[in-house]
């Protein structure tokens, strides 16, 4: 992980635009979304228990749990 500097906050504006919940201001471009390989890459919150039942669900068929995501993501109608 990389240290990186704070950002200045000058006005309350400021502040409030940089909430992680903020809306983007109508000229800033939508965010891009990271991708390695033909993969893209994506933050996910779950439930605890829930996650212990996935990766028991992905090792019992010896896969990886993204690949339990992905499968379970791709039967959905």
């Amino acid at each position: 992980m990389a240290i990186t500097r704070k950002k200045t906050v000058t006005t309350a504006e400021d502040f409030i635009a940089g909430a992680p919940d903020a809306k983007p201001a109508k000229d800033v471009p939508a965010k891009a979304i990271k991708t390695l390989g033909r993969k893209s890459i994506i933050t996910l919150s779950i439930d605890p228990d829930l996650l212990a039942r996935l990766d028991a669900w992905a090792k019992v068929r010896g896969i990886s749990r993204a690949a339990a995501v992905s499968l379970a993501v791709s039967n959905l109608e």
